[in-house]
């Protein structure tokens, strides 16, 4: 006697929206019952039902991004079914050539597939033609429905009603009408007067959080302070037409903002991150106060563009939302440096990195190995930032230590007051902090033998004090005409004459610069200097005399 092979049959429903499936008998499980009793009635024949539902409720039939078609192919190519059971053809799918991609799946997998109420054999070429055009119809039907929905959308544009996708800030839809939201509606009207005021993103975060009690992303702010909806506008596609809904600002306002906006100069932010040229701890820095990377930014004062590694949660969300602050970046990258320098001494561990990052300066490069430090002052920021790479994994700057997590090949070559700091990969170094208002500052780490370096913005300061003392003692010229005279705010330059108060043993250590890594320009220019050397040297970590 033949034994009669087990058909194992899968049963497949799907349905566009998801509208209706909340009831107790939907039509998804209309569409099961109709393949389950189709199934039955082909028992004799071996069929059987799996177990597994594939059920895609709210999903186009134009596309094949479904999870549960997904799970059925992943089952088909896996051996598990052997027939597809569907209630329509166009429950499978609407498209033609999904349809072209399917047949080549099931073929190659031994799998056919049933309509219920589609009577047609694909064994043959008739029957072929006839499911091709039944897909036809299914698509074509698919595609009118598509432009009917697209033209009535157009046409309610065109009137100013709102026809659905995100709702926007400070409104809720009610009726395929834009209501105002009170609250929200209150908060956008103070993000356009305040950027109007202050014309700056990240100062209206911080007023928001504190008037508000309430935080946004710089990104959203942006996104608000240039969308036309707020002042009673409805787009469709690339054209703006009058809304019916309420304006939160006038258009006088909202011009106002957006000429501001415009002024900005937006080349300059963006080059920071085009260009690599500031920051080699980028994409390795982490702030401990908010767990989220620091990243370089940049400020101008006095004629100077000086760089900084904040936190994004800051940059995002105001500067106000982290404790840590801003390092800056000059200060934090030379500590990196000096700490990795003695590394540098090893022959095996230099020959293996020069050949890596600067393959084509390995006899400049060794000709001054013994001196690592004229090594690092020789090499682009570029290398330097590959260079930092093959040795540091992580940095993450606590408020009084910095965590510095090795890699493999650091670890096989680190010194021995490295090691006995280092566990699990990770030194952790007790640092010195000064902060003033919210940049904070690095000292070196007392492991690190000091190097010289040159503060050149403080020598520079100091020079100009003293020209600007000489002038002022040797001529009968008053500070407003020597400001004016020199192109400078003579406010500036009066705290700029401070200097020449200095201790001379402080003086001398700038020069030579073996001055503390804190010791630098800004805190000296906004703050008073103390008139007494002893006080001074207390004050700013040098040593007493």
């Amino acid at each position: 006697m033949e034994t009669i092979k087990k058909v194992r049959c899968a049963i497949y429903t799907r349905k566009s929206t998801d509208e209706g499936l909340e009831k107790e008998f939907n039509t998804l499980e209309a569409q099961r019952e109709a393949g389950e009793n189709f199934v039955m009635s082909q028992k004799a024949q071996g069929w059987e039902i799996l177990p597994d539902h594939y059920d895609d409720g709210g999903y186009s039939g134009g596309n094949m991004n479904r999870p549960a078609l997904e799970r059925l192919f992943a089952d088909i190519e896996a051996d598990k079914v052997d027939m597809i059971v569907v209630y329509k053809i166009d429950r499978l799918t609407r498209s033609l050539m999904d349809f072209s991609k399917m047949i080549e799946i099931f073929d190659a997998h031994n799998c056919s597939f049933v309509s219920v109420t589609q009577n047609f054999n694909t064994a043959d070429s008739m029957g072929r033609l006839m499911l091709n055009v039944l897909l036809s119809f299914a698509q074509f039907e698919r595609e009118i429905s598509g432009e009917r929905i697209r033209d009535k959308v157009a046409a309610s544009r065109k009137k100013g009603m709102w026809t659905g996708g995100v709702v926007p800030f400070g409104y809720i839809p009610i009726n395929k009408k834009l209501v105002v939201k009170k609250r929200e509606a209150e908060i956008v009207r103070f993000m356009f007067d305040g950027y109007v005021k202050y014309k700056s993103i990240t100062g209206i975060c911080k007023l928001i959080k504190d008037k508000f009690g309430e935080e946004y992303r710089r990104e959203m702010v942006k996104r608000i302070l240039r969308n036309q909806i707020y002042i009673g506008k409805i787009k469709h596609k690339d054209v703006f037409y009058d809304g019916q809904h309420e304006a939160l600002v006038s258009q006088e306002i909202f011009d106002e903002v957006a000429k501001i906006r415009a002024s900005k100069d937006l080349t300059k932010r963006t080059c920071l991150y085009k260009k690599n040229e500031v920051g080699i701890l980028r994409g390795i820095l982490y702030c401990g106060c908010c767990h989220t990377k620091m990243t370089p930014t940049a400020t101008n004062g006095h004629k100077l563009r000086r760089y900084y590694y904040t936190s994004t949660k800051a940059k995002y969300y105001g500067y106000h939302t982290c404790q840590n602050g801003s390092v800056a970046v000059a200060v934090l990258d030379e500590a990196v440096l000096q700490i990795i320098t003695p590394m540098l001494r090893d022959t095996a561990l230099l020959n293996g990195l020069v050949k890596e990052i600067a393959p084509d300066r390995i006899k400049e490069i060794f000709k001054i190995m013994q001196k690592p430090e004229l090594l690092l002052k020789r090499m682009s920021e570029l290398d330097k930032s590959l260079l930092v790479r093959k040795l540091i994994e992580r940095i993450i700057v606590q408020y009084d230590t910095l965590e510095i997590k090795w890699t493999e090949l650091a670890l096989d070559m680190l010194p021995v007051k490295y090691q006995k700091k280092t566990t699990d990969g990770v030194m952790t170094i007790a640092t010195p902090l000064s902060r003033t208002k919210d940049l904070l500052q690095v000292s070196i780490p007392e492991i690190v033998e000091p190097v010289p370096t040159i503060n050149k913005e403080l020598v520079r300061a100091l020079a100009k004090a003293f020209r600007y003392q000489k002038i002022l003692t040797t001529t009968k010229i008053s500070l407003a005409e020597l400001a004016a005279r020199e192109e400078t705010d003579a406010g500036f330059m009066g705290r700029i004459l401070r200097l020449t108060c200095l201790a001379p043993d402080i003086i001398k250590s700038v020069l030579a610069g073996t001055q503390p890594a804190d010791f630098i320009l800004q805190p000296l220019v906004r703050n008073e200097i103390p008139p007494i050397w002893a006080e001074q040297r207390k004050l700013y970590g040098f040593p007493e005399i």
